[in-house]
């Protein structure tokens, strides 16, 4: 878990520097835990806060000329005595919950160590990939980094970008994360927000996460130190 957490903020230190200098980006931080949160949601609905997302891995926030708020899931793969012993589906559940937030997009990054071989990626990133956007089809983007060296300051994210819906296994072709034709639209938006068949009580609850978030992100520090 400890390397998982510097791996995500290097990549998001690596991001605010080299491709967002406008933005504002955060590692590893716990809204759900703010006092001010429980006491506002308690005001606001006359019930207690229920439990949320404990803690959202990297978010970019873009102040204008309309605020706009992305959350990433990040999960790490590796190899440990020659087995993965990991699920495919490792972080589809907490993406899935921060959706609620109200986040304009929302997207799963899964990070895999070089000792992942191409044959672990199309085992376990393409079956990622078909399983949200092929059977549950979720409103959540996906992306697959390999990582390139093992010490942090050096480390490069590699974008692992190819067709999963080939068969046998396809061509896998690499990108570094700071490549400008890397598209960071993290489509589809998060249909939570306006969709007008949504329950009032829940959409009411949604907007007040979503307003919380935009007031409470620029006063956090963005832990990238």
């Amino acid at each position: 878990m400890s390397r998982e957490i510097d791996l995500t903020k290097e990549l998001a230190k690596r991001l605010q520097i080299r491709r967002f200098h406008d933005f504002k980006i955060y590692a590893n931080k716990s809204p759900s835990r703010s006092s001010n949160l429980r006491k506002l949601w308690f005001e606001r609905f006359h019930e207690q806060c229920p439990p949320l997302q404990p803690e959202m891995d990297m978010i970019i926030y873009e102040p204008s000329p309309e605020p706009k708020i992305r959350a990433f899931e990040i999960k790490y793969f590796e190899r440990v005595d020659g087995i993965i012993n990991q699920s495919f589906y490792k972080g589809i559940e907490q993406a899935s919950a921060l959706i609620q937030w109200g986040f304009d997009n929302v997207a799963l990054w899964q990070i895999f160590d070089e000792t992942i071989t191409e044959d672990d990626l199309g085992n376990y990133g393409c079956r990622t990939w078909r399983y949200i956007l092929g059977i549950l089809q979720l409103p959540v983007g996906y992306t697959m980094l390999w990582l390139k060296g093992r010490n942090l300051d050096s480390v490069e994210f590699q974008v692992i970008t190819t067709d999963w819906n080939k068969r046998p296994a396809p061509i896998i072709r690499l990108r570094n994360i700071d490549d400008s034709e890397f598209p960071f639209a993290n489509v589809p938006p998060n249909p939570l927000i306006e969709r007008e068949i949504l329950h009032p009580a829940v959409k009411e609850e949604i907007h007040f996460l979503r307003n919380f978030l935009l007031e409470w992100l620029p006063k956090q520090n963005q832990g990238l130190a």
